[in-house]
């Protein structure tokens, strides 16, 4: 990564600090069966401001009036394990690439950090991803009290990281962006491909492996999160991970996939007919979705709230609803008693960034004060779903599902649809449906 952008990110949390220590952990192998692992993953925060995918490391920003020292703990270099693990940074590669100002061993870390954080009256780490890194800190709190003769401030405060680092990482760089346009970019390419590819008689585990290879084979990292193919009434279950019935003729899909590039996350929906032409029910309960997710996007700019967005996406479904005889009743009064909610049970969109649901700067603050600014990437994702036994909805919309989601990139005056380019619209869907998919293999 550009060793400018990480400066910037550091020299941001810093300004934010107030003179806090902070001290940041990279995640470490999980264990999948016995002695085999799960491919790693960086954590988000460490990333961000490392730029390393190193394991088992360690990030420290101790404030020094207005500038700060920066200091890595990493693996040292190990011939052996090396051999079975794979090759590690070692200290001088992993301070050339971070642009840190000092890098260490792992092994000193614990003896370090009191040191680090004496001086500071505040050590600020995640409260909720560093259970265990505390015991740690604890430790070094305690060697600091026990040092008596020391005239330097030590830390009796904690304070949470996750709010500061989350409220940096709401508003996207130039850089980031680039990164979400490349993965929005390659999810294209493998949602236009799963059109083309899927039809009656294929099964969904076929039409995951054709996506996941898509986007490895352009140049992401692989899938952002674990990816719903969902065929027929499996639309219905949100989040739907099996991905290994028969599509039968008749179904449609619901597939939410999206790349991962560079740990930054794409996140996509589309629903279309397996065997390429909407039937008249499923298309009307398309055409209330299609009208909601637009109208949703006309209305998000600058100023507005993932509530507000929410709120609008609601009024229309609702009148859609209405319209099909889904519903029935006083559109207010139905919003009101949130009586549409057993078929549109969850949000209208999301954070997004490192993280398909990106952090939120505060849990208590995501839907009421947060408004939109240039920067701000977030998901709009209204859907509709009608349970096979709800016997008060129309037979004909019984079990069909439907939910359409873009990336949204708020500008300085309205948005950008990172993924505008997958296929939406009833013509444009039944279109890509007729295509090739080999056009998109080597």
């Amino acid at each position: 990564m550009n060793l400018e952008e990480l400066r910037k990110r550091r020299e941001a949390l810093i300004e934010n600090l107030g003179g806090a220590a902070a001290v940041f952990a990279a995640s470490t192998h999980q264990v999948r069966s016995n002695d085999t692992e799960f491919p790693f993953r960086q954590n988000s925060n460490f990333f961000y401001l490392t730029g390393l995918h190193e394991p088992d490391a360690f990030f420290v920003i101790t404030p020094k009036g207005k500038t700060a020292i920066t200091t890595l703990f990493v693996r040292p270099k190990d011939p052996k394990m090396e051999q079975w693990t794979g090759l590690r940074l070692g200290t001088e590669k992993a301070r050339e690439l971070s642009g840190v100002d000092q890098c260490f061993e792992i092994a000193e870390f614990k003896t370090m950090l009191p040191k680090l954080l004496a001086g500071h009256d505040t050590v600020s780490y995640d409260f909720y991803e560093g259970e265990t890194l505390w015991p740690t800190i604890l430790d070094s709190l305690k060697t600091l009290r026990r040092n008596r003769k020391s005239t330097d401030p030590r830390p009796l405060k904690t304070m949470d990281l996750g709010e500061l680092v989350g409220r940096l990482r709401l508003i996207k760089s130039d850089y980031e962006v680039d990164q979400m346009r490349s993965a929005a970019k390659i999810t294209d390419k493998a949602h236009r491909a799963a059109m083309a590819f899927s039809a009656p008689g294929k099964n969904e585990k076929e039409v995951q492996a054709l996506m996941e290879y898509l986007f490895q084979l352009h140049g992401g990292d692989g899938n952002a999160y674990d990816n719903i193919v969902a065929t027929g009434e499996n639309g219905l279950i949100l989040h739907y991970v099996e991905n290994d019935q028969p599509i039968s003729d008749g179904d449609t899909l619901l597939i939410d996939a999206g790349c991962q590039f560079d740990l930054y996350a794409s996140d996509v929906t589309r629903t279309f007919p397996a065997n390429g032409k909407f039937t008249k029910a499923q298309e009307e309960l398309y055409e209330i979705c299609l009208d909601a997710q637009l109208s949703c996007l006309a209305f998000a700019g600058p100023g507005k709230s993932l509530k507000e967005i929410h709120a609008h996406a609601c009024e229309v479904l609702v009148e859609g609803m209405l319209k099909l005889g889904i519903l029935k009743g006083d559109k207010d009064e139905l919003i009101k008693e949130n009586k549409f909610h057993k078929y549109y049970p969850h949000g209208t969109g999301h954070w997004l960034g490192l993280d398909v649901h990106d952090q939120c700067p505060a849990l208590n603050e995501e839907w009421d004060v947060v408004k939109m600014a240039p920067g701000m990437v977030f998901t709009v994702e209204p859907g509709l779903y009608i349970p096979k036994d709800d016997q008060e909805a129309p037979e004909q919309y019984r079990g069909l599902s439907v939910r359409i989601e873009d990336d949204i990139l708020i500008t300085n005056d309205g948005i950008e649809n990172l993924t505008a380019s997958i296929p939406k619209t009833i013509k444009e869907v039944e279109a890509a449906c007729s295509a090739d998919y080999k056009e998109f293999l080597p």
